[in-house]
């Protein structure tokens, strides 16, 4: 979720480049309904947003283990932000305006965490005979791009 236009064209551009889909949203209320449905792993947000703050949608993900928060903001290398920003269960803070090698370094640390988490069993990706076949999971696994 990425609310600025600058942002949200770095962090989009990022994921393209691994063929990873971005799903953009304006604020709180619109990743509220999109997330159920997009189940994200990693989610990038900036620190204040039209509707609300990073800490609300924390406090709506911190119930989904696979899901991560990388908080955008412009005061990042404030150690208290920062801190802060951890303290309440965001993977990581980057600066605004973000970066992409930021934004792709921190997506390479999130799928090492994850395969970590999983005890280094890698998920496949479905074959042409399953896609369509069955719903996808209940636990939220899925796919990871270009199966690494």
């Amino acid at each position: 979720m990425i609310s600025t236009g600058e942002n949200r064209d770095v962090v989009t551009a990022a994921m393209n480049h691994w063929s990873i889909e971005a799903v953009p949203c304006s604020g709180v209320v619109e990743a509220r309904t999109l997330l159920p449905s997009a189940r994200p792993s990693l989610i990038f947000c900036e620190e204040d947003l039209p509707d609300g703050t990073y800490r609300e949608l924390l406090n709506d993900v911190s119930k989904t283990a696979k899901t991560r928060v990388v908080v955008i903001s412009r005061d990042a290398e404030l150690d208290a932000h920062y801190n802060e920003a951890l303290a309440l269960g965001a993977f990581d803070m980057i600066a605004s305006p973000c970066r992409r090698s930021d934004v792709q370094w921190i997506a390479i640390r999130a799928m090492q965490d994850e395969l970590r988490r999983s005890g280094g069993r890698r998920r496949t990706k479905p074959g042409p005979h399953e896609i369509g076949s069955t719903p996808p999971p209940e636990n939220g696994e899925g796919t990871i791009p270009n199966g690494q």
